[in-house]
């Protein structure tokens, strides 16, 4: 039997050192996108509880999670597939865009949780506006180049 544990053991050591050395060149990324995952999710929470009366919904928390396992799947997929083909370079430019993309949408959806808790914030109102481009709506309607509707 102690022989059986000792084999699990440099077993599990053995793919710990395996999945580390895979993951230690895009860390610092993945702490960004975890850190930006939880930050969504709790403004996510604190707007369902306080502003849409809602109790915690375990498959949207779910699907969130799945959301961030692909998009750290890809940045790991990225980061070693470029240099399994020597193209270094590449694959860190490729992951910090698809973190730079990633990180934007969950900081949108923040701010869109936010506006909805403080709704009389003009900081929160402009940043999500700014963010989500609405704000290119405004300036067409302050100067009148929307288009009307037929209606």
């Amino acid at each position: 039997m102690d022989l059986f544990i000792e084999k699990v053991k440099e077993l599990f050591w053995t793919l710990i050192t395996a999945l580390s050395s895979v993951l230690m060149p895009v860390k610092e990324t993945l702490i960004l996108l975890f850190i930006s995952f939880v930050f969504n999710i709790i403004t996510g929470i604190i707007t369902d509880v306080h502003v849409n009366k809602a109790n915690f919904d375990l498959k949207k928390a779910f699907n969130a999670i799945t959301q961030l396992t692909f998009y750290a799947t890809c940045v790991v997929f990225l980061n070693y597939g470029t240099s399994l083909i020597n193209e270094q370079a590449i694959g860190i430019i490729a992951v910090k865009w698809l973190t730079y993309i990633v990180v934007y949408f969950y900081l949108t959806n923040i701010f869109k949780n936010a506006r909805q808790v403080y709704p009389r914030s003009q900081a929160i109102n402009f940043i999500y506006e700014l963010l989500s481009t609405e704000i290119f709506d405004r300036l067409k309607n302050m100067v009148g180049a929307k288009k009307q509707s037929n209606d």
